[in-house]
């Protein structure tokens, strides 16, 4: 049958392989996504999912259809708790966490292609959070994920909660801590229902005017700069700044896009994919100087990263920055051996000048 080829084709270990029947597909007027059972009745999926919807669709991995209400809550994290309909079970505490800080993780999603959820690719490695980090720093690791999968379990090797997925490009996944679900369902209350739904509204014109935004690949219209402004700082939602410092560099707005990837570093600095962002917009702009701090910490992180290494030597040598420059060099002799030439022989010319 369909249902034992799928969990024959499972290799990942049999407590991970389990989550797959507690994760569920998502569907919203504007979006596909994923959510993870949490108890009877109750989903957690990501906060940019649900965004003001009365309700949305689930699928459970039998292929069972059942609508779902958000429950209101008020803390400042990319999640939000669903109740299917026709339940009403408590909120418990959750389910049990992971211990310490695994590096071999498994994002388990519900694939949209295959209609029905699935395990990817474990971590190799997976960066936590600071202690005195903000809510909505992430945990950022190399476990497989791909659009669609937003809102799935991430799990330890021994099936225990990690984290909950919050966006996942084929690279770097960024996940949402699980210490913030038991904040949550403690958060969680009907007299919280005006701000939510405010919050959701904001979320939601910001993802619409990024979407509408994606065509224009210049002289943006002025109404459609200042909704992305006005409603993704009101969103208060990290990813969405990320995506709104993004199009305004893209447009070369670059003091509108580092106000927002600003906003976005000051609520998670060690985030890959924002520290490359910020980067990009200052290697445009040609703030060599500014943009040398950023790619060394990017670097910290990501050291293979060849885009962040051919920018590092263009920086080196654009400020006159010797130590720099042959620190990325050995990294390139490293990571990117077949760079070195050509990145020797310019920054020996930069140099002598």
């Amino acid at each position: 049958t369909l249902a034992a080829g799928a969990a024959l084709a499972c290799e990942a270990p049999a407590p991970v392989c389990a989550w797959k029947e507690r994760v569920v597909g998502i569907r919203t007027p504007n979006m596909i996504a994923s959510g993870t059972m949490l108890a009877d009745g109750l989903i957690i999926t990501n906060r940019h999912v649900v965004e003001d919807h009365a309700a949305v669709l689930t699928r459970d991995h039998t292929g069972g259809l059942a609508e779902a209400t958000p429950v209101p809550h008020t803390v400042p994290v990319d999640l939000a708790m669903l109740r299917l309909s026709g339940t009403a079970g408590e909120i418990d505490e959750g389910p049990d966490m992971a211990e310490g800080l695994p590096q071999t993780v498994y994002i388990v999603g519900f694939d949209q292609g295959r209609n029905a959820p699935r395990v990817y690719a474990p971590s190799s490695f997976a960066m936590y959070p600071r202690q005195d980090a903000a809510p909505q720093a992430r945990i950022h690791t190399n476990a497989r994920a791909l659009p669609g999968n937003s809102g799935g379990a991430v799990v330890d090797a021994e099936g225990r909660l990690v984290g909950i997925l919050a966006s996942g490009d084929g690279k770097i996944s960024e996940v949402i801590s699980a210490s913030h679900i038991r904040t949550v369902i403690a958060s969680a209350s009907p007299d919280h229902r005006q701000s939510f739904l405010s919050t959701g509204g904001a979320i939601r014109r910001c993802a619409d005017a990024l979407y509408d935004a994606a065509g224009i690949t210049r002289d943006p219209p002025e109404d459609l700069v200042s909704v992305i402004e006005t409603e993704c700082a009101a969103s208060g939602n990290r990813q969405l700044f990320d995506q709104a410092g993004q199009t305004f560099g893209r447009w070369w707005m670059f003091d509108r896009s580092k106000a927002f990837l600003k906003r976005s570093l000051a609520l998670d600095p060690d985030s890959p994919n924002t520290l490359m962002s910020m980067a990009v917009t200052l290697h445009l702009n040609r703030e060599s100087a500014a943009e040398r701090p950023i790619l060394e910490r990017y670097l910290a992180i990501d050291p293979a990263n060849t885009q962040a290494l051919r920018m590092a030597v263009q920086v080196a040598g654009a400020i006159g920055d010797r130590d720099f420059g042959y620190m990325v060099l050995d990294l390139m002799r490293a990571h990117n051996p077949a760079a070195v030439p050509m990145a020797e022989s310019f920054l020996a010319e930069a140099f002598a000048n």
